[in-house]
This record gives structure tokens, C-alpha cells and sequence, in this order.
């Protein structure tokens, strides 16, 4: 950043500063006199909306009339009101100047005033708030967090009316200087928690923050490297929930995603819908996610392990069906499920990156057309492509945990072909360990389960009544620790 103080000349404050641009050709600048007094406005186009610029800044200035004035007067005078915006800064360098620019203010030279003043008159165009895309719901809010992040905030404070409620702005990457914003409820944050994530943040080196996997890896103080102790979310009402619970939120300028920590493993099994069903029921689909989880994880393993190595456990006439339809094919059973996982991968991946409109159709043609064929084809077996539907369609159940489920899965295959039930008991023993011994700021990530928190884990396996529990586990509670020992 330039540290040279804005000149005091006019013509020598637009030189310098059409130097640091490079002579870029969305630098505007409007000269003008005031008072007899000559001043100039910079701006970079499509950074501010020129109605609101005209209405708060020249309108005011325009009208100032005063004998005999002096630079002086016309800067004191913008900051006693003559600018009619609600944020106005002092600048008094040239890096400050141009950073002002860069974040949408109007800044304002002054003739024989070695010193400029921005005024906020942001005007770029962002996304209108649309409904949530990645987590849809059926009766909570159709909200979904903005890329602007001014707009992000207002949704945050619109259902979290309370004035403990802290907004605290940290910016990071050294070519786009990106605004960050930490979300949390002063009094219920446990402020080591707060220094933490605000020391990470401000160690972010990178040169441009353009999505959340740009922030998440200094948020999160983990030692498992399988699991995060940062999940995201696009949804305000879910920001909300967890900043009542003492957790921190990190919103992104331009991102419509937040980031919030500590993270549990057991969130990825709980939806905003389960509060708006009777609880029954959502303990019934809360059961279902769990199944899908392991079903999605170990299916394919436990095929490929018992058809290997422990026919035993098969009936007798599942055994047969599975010896006749793999003797059609040519490869072994192991390779022919790693290659069928892969290629629905591929096929997933494919419907993901397309456009919208045909992106799931070319998935759901491709996956019918290809498996139809290999089947027909006999280079794969018809039990195997069951096996592989019900794999992808639990996946789909608790999308959170795709990644990890994607790697347990063929982990899972490759265990139980060479090792069978010992393999997979073996890597599910490793991954839980893992799991087990990953924390995020001194929260476990298996908490409230293990260590065992009785108070908060009484809305884990079944859904309990808003009535007798307004509200999760708070950090204090799942980590069992003060506010005063956090803080160290």
C-alpha cells in the first residue's frame, strides 16, 4: 500500500493517484469549484451509484456559498455534514485513498487541503436474495445469504434483534483486500474463541479471497485432517441458530456462503426442517440420514468383502444369483466395483459442472443409457449396479458429508477386496479415531456423544420439543470449560 500523504495540490493528489491505477480507464474523476475553491471527486466505474453520489455530495456541496472561503473550510464542512452519507472516513494517503476507491466510496480532493475524504456511495451490482440453492427446505425461509455482504448482515440482524449482536469487519488477501465479518453475541461467545478466529483470519496470506476454502483452513484449529471443524452455510436462519449457541460466523464479501466454528460431526445429520415437523417425525428422518450415512459408506465395501472372502454369510440362493451373473463379466469383482464407483463420479460430477438445464438430465440419461448397456454388455453385473444406485442415492441424504463419504467408500472397497470384514473393521476403527481425537477450539468434534455431555446430547439421536429445548448445546457446554479457560 502507498503510505506517500495525499499532496496538497490538486493536480499533483490526481497525478500520484492516476500513477498508483496505472492510468486504468475506470478511473473517474470530476473536477469542480466550491466557494471559488477547486476540488475533485474520484471514482471507479460501476463502483457507485452516480444518483445517490449526486444527491449526498455535489448537491450539498454545490450549495455551500461562503466569502472568501479557504480549503479548510470546504474539508470541514464535509465533515460536519455536508456529505450526507452514512459512512465517511478521513483519508490522509494515498494507499488509504485508493482502497477507499476500490471498496465503492467517492473520494474528494481538496485544493491546498493535504488531506481527502470518501464518502460511501457503493452502487455495484450484486445478486437480489434468492432462496437457498444447496440446502433447500419445505417450511423454513426462502432467504438465502448474498454476495453482497452489507446485504448478508442486514438478513443476520432482521431476525437476531438484539444489540449484543457483533458485526466485527477483518480484512484479508493482498490483491483484493476482501472484507470479512465475524458474527457473534457478545456474552454468549466465549472470548477466546473471538481472539482466536479473529488472530487466523488476520493470518490469511493469500492474494485473493474469492471462496470460503480460502478462509476455512486458518479458521479451523484442528488436529483430524479427514473431518472439518468449519462447516458452511448459505442460509441466514441457520447462521443465526448457531451464533445463539456461542459460535462464531465468518461472512465474505462476494461469497454467499458462511463459515461457522466450531463445527460437530452430528450437525450434518440435523435440517431446518426438523424444528417445523413433530418431533416423532423428525427423529424418524433424523434415523434415516444415520442409516443412508453408513449405508452410502460401507455397502460396497461389505458387498465386495462378504461375495470375496466371506460367502458364509450370504443365503444360498443370493450366492448362486451372484456366482452366475459374475461369471458374464470379465473383470474381478473388486476392480468392476472401484470402476463402476468411478464412472458414477464421473457421471455425478458431469450433471454438477453442466448447466442447470441439462445438467441433470445428461446425469440421469447417462446413468440409465450406460449402466443398461454395461449390464446388456455383461462387463458388469446386474447385483453390482444395485448396489451402486442404493450407494449414490443414500449419498445424497446427508450432502454435507459427500467428501468424506466419496473417500470412506473406496477406502471401504480396496479394505474389504484385500482383507475383507478385518479391513473394513480396521478402517472404520481409523476413521473414528480420527473423528474422535479432531477438535476445534478446544470443542471435540464428536461432542456432545463423546466426551459425553448429558445436557446437550438430549437433542442428537431424537428430536426434543422446542418446548423443553429452545436451543442447542452451547460451545461452553460441549467443550466443559469456562469462559476464562478458552480464552488461554
Amino acid at each position: 500500500m502507498d503510505g506517500r500523504r495525499v499532496p496538497a495540490r490538486l493536480p499533483a493528489a490526481l497525478s500520484d493517484l492516476n500513477e498508483i491505477f496505472g492510468g486504468s480507464a475506470d478511473l473517474n474523476t470530476v473536477k469542480f469549484e466550491v466557494s471559488g475553491i477547486r476540488c475533485a471527486v474520484a471514482t471507479l466505474e460501476g463502483m457507485v451509484k452516480s444518483a445517490d453520489l449526486s444527491k449526498m455530495l455535489f448537491e450539498p456541496l454545490m450549495a455551500y456559498k461562503k466569502r472568501n472561503a479557504a480549503p479548510k473550510d470546504v474539508y470541514m464542512f464535509l465533515c460536519d455534514g455536508g456529505a450526507f452519507s452514512t459512512e465517511k472516513h478521513a483519508v490522509m494517503t494515498l494507499g488509504d485513498a485508493a482502497q477507499k476507491l476500490c471498496a465503492g466510496f467517492a473520494v474528494v480532493f481538496i485544493d491546498g487541503c493535504p488531506r481527502a475524504y470518501a464518502v460511501s456511495a457503493q452502487g455495484f451490482a450484486t445478486r437480489s436474495v434468492s432462496e437457498p440453492d444447496s440446502e433447500p427446505n419445505v417450511k423454513g425461509t426462502r432467504e438465502a445469504l448474498s454476495d453482497s455482504l452489507r446485504t448478508s448482515m442486514s438478513l443476520i440482524r432482521r431476525r437476531i434483534r438484539d444489540p449484543r449482536l457483533r458485526f466485527e469487519i477483518v480484512r484479508a488477501g493482498k490483491l483484493s483486500s476482501t472484507e470479512l465479518c465475524m458474527v457473534y453475541i457478545d456474552g454468549k461467545t466465549p472470548e477466546g474463541l473471538r481472539r482466536k478466529t479473529k488472530r487466523g483470519l488476520e493470518k490469511i496470506r493469500t492474494e485473493l479471497i474469492l471462496t470460503s476454502g480460502s478462509v476455512i483452513p486458518y479458521m479451523a484449529h484442528s488436529g483430524g485432517k479427514f473431518f472439518s471443524g468449519v462447516s458452511t452455510t448459505e442460509r441466514p436462519d441457520v447462521v443465526c441458530s448457531k451464533v445463539s449457541e456461542g459460535r462464531i460466523a465468518v461472512l465474505i464479501d462476494g461469497v454467499p456462503f458462511a463459515a461457522v466454528c466450531p463445527a460437530l460431526f452430528i450437525e450434518n445429520f440435523q435440517t431446518v426442517d426438523d424444528a417445523a415437523d413433530r418431533p416423532y417425525y423428525a427423529t424418524y428422518l433424523r434415523w434415516i440420514r444415520f442409516f443412508a450415512f453408513f449405508l452410502s459408506s460401507l455397502l460396497p465395501g461389505l458387498y465386495v468383502a462378504a461375495a470375496i472372502h466371506h460367502p458364509e454369510v450370504l443365503s444360498r440362493s443370493l450366492l448362486l444369483n451372484l456366482l452366475a451373473s459374475e461369471e458374464r463379466t470379465p473383470y474381478p469383482l473388486m476392480a468392476e466395483m472401484l470402476i463402476v464407483t468411478v464412472m458414477f463420479e464421473i457421471l455425478r460430477e458431469a450433471g454438477i459442472r453442466l448447466p442447470r438445464a441439462i445438467g441433470g438430465a445428461v446425469s440421469i440419461v447417462g446413468g440409465l443409457v450406460i449402466g443398461d448397456a454395461a449390464v446388456t454388455s455383461g462387463l458388469i453385473s446386474a447385483p453390482l449396479l444395485i448396489i451402486i444406485g442404493i450407494t449414490a442415492t443414500g449419498a445424497f441424504c446427508v450432502p454435507s458429508l459427500n467428501p468424506q463419504m466419496t473417500l470412506l467408500r473406496l477406502g471401504n472397497i480396496l479394505a474389504g477386496g484385500f482383507f475383507g470384514f478385518f479391513g473394513i473393521a480396521l478402517l472404520c476403527t481409523v476413521t473414528l479415531v480420527g473423528a474422535c481425537t479432531a477438535d476445534s477450539f478446544s470443542v471435540p468434534y464428536t461432542a456432545p456423544i463423546t466426551p459425553l455431555t448429558v445436557r446437550a446430547i438430549k437433542d442428537v439421536f431424537v428430536r426434543i420439543s422446542p418446548k423443553h429445548r429452545p436451543n442447542g448445546g452451547t460451545v461452553e457446554e460441549l467443550n466443559g470449560v469456562s469462559e476464562g479457560e478458552s480464552a488461554e
